[in-house]
């Protein structure tokens, strides 16, 4: 791993960022084309160098839409920004099936699991006051 200097976090701020190189076919087509466009035309690697925050955990890949959306998250782009970012979310937790963890039940538990729980409790609290 090799220190990125000039790097900060998009998701805490942290300076102290490194830098990774991970398989070309594990990062999506786009996102790989992405970062390459940002690089002299010969250097078409079979590596990509990631960015890995050593305080947060957050990894991402440098100079590309990923990055932004991820400052753009966290605030360091501006509170309008964050607020476009995170009703692109949103929209894409919609399309994909899923609604906002913040509206969500916990999974649907079936009936008989309740009916199973409840006389559980039910017979342990008759044998303790009985």
């Amino acid at each position: 791993m090799t220190s990125a200097a000039s790097a900060a976090c998009p998701k805490c701020g942290a300076t102290t960022v490194q830098s990774v190189p991970i398989k070309r076919g594990s990062v999506p087509e786009a996102l790989a084309a992405e970062y390459f466009r940002g690089t002299p035309a010969g250097s078409r690697a079979d590596t990509i160098q990631q960015s890995v925050c050593t305080r947060c955990g957050c990894h991402w890949i440098p100079r590309t839409t990923q990055e932004h959306h991820l400052r753009a998250v966290s605030g360091q782009l501006g509170p309008e920004a964050m607020k476009a970012a995170q009703a692109e979310d949103a929209a894409a937790a919609i399309a994909a099936g899923k609604a906002s963890p913040r509206t969500t039940m916990p999974s649907r538990i079936p009936v008989r699991t309740w009916i199973i729980f409840v006389t559980m409790v039910v017979v342990i609290l008759l044998a303790i006051f009985t």
